[in-house]
């Protein structure tokens, strides 16, 4: 039997105390989407909150965020350049203090970037087609542009090593840009990037693919990569992608890269697809190629439940 509080080893080395990870959550606590104090201070009462925290969605391109802001000085945070480094330093000393691991999540959020568009900014898309929720312009993104935001993946994993990070997670859920190019509702291209389900997968392979790279060259052996995924995105009659697609994307990630990890992102893990009686966390695991792990998030607010995860195969 598996506990909460076993030790854990990733596929690289790198070990935590406990089972449990915080998941990343938004602050929107930055300035010029810089860290502040009011961050550095939320980090430093969460350095025991977790064997391991992941740090909030960060920008990793000029006009990948920030997606939201409630007042001119909360906006989302981004580590697109080097001024950036030294405010995330900050939150890797404090996350770090009590011997615990600190990991960043890099994201580009694509069509939900809307405050970009405020400060006079693109809002960048993989196809500009009518969402009509919308009512901003938005940017459909030329080849050599997607090029450049693969690379800004990598650059940003450079600048995350160099603030002291653990590890990095590719967010690749939520909507944001990673799941409207796998979005067969989002992404109508007829190019590298788009016109089957595999060339839809393509920019997840070519982020992960530069992302180690990168880490390889300049991280510790034992830096921790993961990649978060929504099961499903399904709306009633508009289907960007199945299950049995997400666990296609799953498998190839995991058996082309060295994934440590997995991350489901879900309201509720136990919840089921209409054609399959198994939960998302079981269909999604099934295709995880270990020694990679799957982490799960989404309506696990008990102990109880939390002991039964445990056993199942997750981190």
């Amino acid at each position: 039997m598996k506990n909460l509080i076993d030790k854990v080893t990733f596929r690289h080395g790198a070990t935590i105390d406990t089972r449990t990870a915080q998941s990343p959550m938004l602050t929107n606590s930055g300035l010029n989407e810089k860290v502040t104090q009011d961050t550095i201070n939320y980090y430093n009462a969460r350095s025991q909150s977790a064997g391991m925290v992941i740090v909030e969605y960060t920008s990793v391109s000029p006009n990948g965020g920030p997606s939201r802001s409630w007042a001119p000085d909360r906006e989302q945070l981004a580590i697109y350049d080097d001024s950036f480094v030294p405010g995330f330093k900050k939150i890797t000393e404090k996350l770090k203090k009590d011997g615990n691991k600190a990991i960043l999540q890099l994201v580009h959020s694509g069509r939900e970037a809307q405050y970009r568009y405020a400060l006079g900014g693109q809002v960048e898309v993989p196809s500009n087609i009518d969402f009509p929720w919308i009512s901003y312009p938005l940017h459909e993104l030329s080849e050599d542009e997607v090029w450049q935001i693969v690379k800004d993946f990598g650059t940003a994993t450079k600048r995350a090593i160099a603030s002291g990070f653990d590890g990095i997670e590719i967010h690749g859920a939520n909507h944001y840009l990673h799941q409207e190019f796998f979005s067969a509702y989002s992404n109508v291209r007829t190019d590298f990037w788009g016109g089957s389900l595999e060339k839809r997968m393509n920019f997840a392979l070519e982020v992960a693919r530069e992302v180690f790279k990168v880490a390889k060259e300049n991280a510790p052996k034992d830096f921790i990569i993961g990649y978060r995924i929504s099961p499903e995105e399904v709306h009633e009659d508009n289907i960007g992608y199945t299950w049995h697609e997400a666990q296609l994307l799953v498998n190839q990630l995991t058996e082309n890269f060295e994934f440590d990890y997995v991350h489901l992102s879900t309201n509720d893990y136990t919840a089921t697809p209409t054609d399959s009686d198994k939960n998302y966390a079981q269909l999604l695991g099934e295709q995880v190629k270990r020694p990679a792990l799957l982490m799960i998030a989404g309506g696990i607010h008990t102990v109880e439940k939390m002991r039964m995860l445990c056993n199942m195969l997750i981190l």
